[in-house]
């Protein structure tokens, strides 16, 4: 069987103020160019298709109308898109059995029959060319760990201990329930597989020990699942929500081709880099698996295919340097040369006031696009470059101090004083309609 594994589209992003969409749509064409070439047997998408959960009627038309060329590309592949973290499930599905009559799957969340989730919906048979069966896919969409349902009975019990400790790969009610849904649902697939054909599975999550280069870790931490919470009977577990393509160690490496035993879980990336920090290839995945053969083993051959970027990100010069430096660079950056622009910076104390303004003007004629600052302060780190508050500083502080307090931190400089007026304004209002309703 072969697929093409990609993810984390997030068509609609507006990128400091600048529309992705000629990017998007370039993506696509590319994609469709593959898609007709290889001839896969599906088309998988793990997840973040939207940057946001309200994308704007022009860019679902930009999917919609994509996924209609990628089918004429090859009418024979049957499309799979499962929601990630980043999309509105009900939106997603919004248009699934009408998408369904054109070969294309979308899971956007688990549904319930009797109390108990739909297995069914998330198993789908790859149609072959000979008109039998190439494989099977379990689609499964952004699930939130503490969200999977119970597949039985006795678990539905495990609700009420959920404040016992449930780390990744540990034995609680969380990571118990969790694994019983990808094994009850591998067990179907078992069941009605008994020439052992390649086996496919989708999750949108971060897998432990997993390289989240590119990625801003979120408040809080990221959220993470060990891969032994997988039960063995995958073949290929097509990973979203990771933006750095890898393959996990889940499989010995048995060929410079990229040839491996499975099972093997990837993460095949985001086709278009998302932020400055994703500074490594981006692509999508080939994969074919191969087998049984006579010892009933199967190999998993993976080949990522590049996609350029139309407008690559460049973050310049390569090393921190002082901004009057670093504004030099951006004027020697190529007139014709079009990049998304952000500039190194080292500071001591803080930029100037008009820093940001004199960036813009040193690009103004320039087909670059001038984004922000990688500030990094000369100084250690210290009271200095990280005031520390006591809480009764922190309770004391008016909310502006504190965003002031913020921007300098982030930013290397003081509020200007529009800005600050209008924090100022802000507060003063919220502060009114606190008293007014006491």
């Amino acid at each position: 069987m072969k697929i093409i594994h990609t993810s984390d589209w997030h068509l609609g992003q507006i990128f400091n103020e600048y529309d992705r969409t000629p990017e998007h749509a370039a993506f696509f064409e590319r994609l469709t160019s593959i898609i007709a070439k290889e001839k896969p047997d599906a088309l998988i998408v793990s997840g973040d298709i939207y940057h946001n959960s309200t994308p704007s009627s022009s860019t679902q038309k930009l999917y919609t109308d994509a996924i209609l060329e990628m089918k004429k590309a090859c009418k024979e592949m049957t499309v799979i898109i499962t929601a990630g973290n980043h999309d509105s499930p009900s939106r997603l599905e919004i248009d699934r059995n009408l998408w369904d009559y054109m070969g294309v799957k979308v899971i956007g969340s688990v549904s319930r029959r009797e109390g108990m989730p739909d297995l069914e919906k998330h198993i789908i048979a790859i149609p072959s060319s000979d008109g039998g069966t190439a494989g099977y896919v379990i689609a499964l969409p952004h699930i939130y760990r503490q969200n999977y349902p119970a597949v039985q009975e006795e678990d539905l019990s495990d609700r009420q201990e959920e404040s016992r400790p449930d780390t990744d790969g540990g034995s609680g009610p969380v990571t118990h329930r969790q694994k019983a849904f990808y094994k009850s649902l591998l067990e179907r697939v078992s069941e009605r597989n008994p020439d052992n054909l390649p086996v496919v599975m989708m999750a949108h999550l971060a897998v432990s020990g997993c390289d989240i280069s590119g990625h801003e870790e979120p408040i809080g931490g990221m959220e993470y699942t060990s891969l032994d919470t997988f039960p063995k009977g995958y073949d290929y577990l097509a990973l979203g929500h990771i933006h750095h393509p890898q393959t996990l160690k889940n499989g010995s490496l048995s060929g410079k081709d990229g040839t491996y035993d499975s099972s093997v879980a990837r993460y095949c990336g985001s086709p278009v880099a998302v932020s400055f920090d994703e500074d490594y290839t981006h692509s999508v995945s080939l994969v074919e698996i191969s087998g049984p053969g006579r010892d009933g083993r199967k190999t998993v051959t993976v080949r990522p295919v590049e996609i350029p970027q139309d407008i690559p990100m460049k973050t310049i010069p390569g090393n921190p340097v002082p901004f009057e430096s670093a504004l030099e660079a951006l004027g020697d950056f190529p007139d014709e040369t079009e990049a998304y622009i952000r500039l190194n910076v080292s500071i001591k104390d803080y930029l100037p006031q008009n820093a940001s303004a004199r960036a813009v003007e040193a690009a103004r004629f320039k087909k670059c696009r001038y984004c922000c600052m990688k500030v990094t302060r000369e100084t250690a780190f210290g009271s200095e470059s990280r005031p520390l508050l006591s809480v009764e500083e922190i309770r004391t502080a008016s909310p502006v101090d504190m965003a002031g307090l913020y921007y300098r931190q982030r930013f290397g400089t003081d509020l200007e004083p529009e800005m600050k007026s209008m924090l100022e304004e802000v507060a003063a209002e919220e502060s009114k309609d606190r008293e007014e309703k006491r």
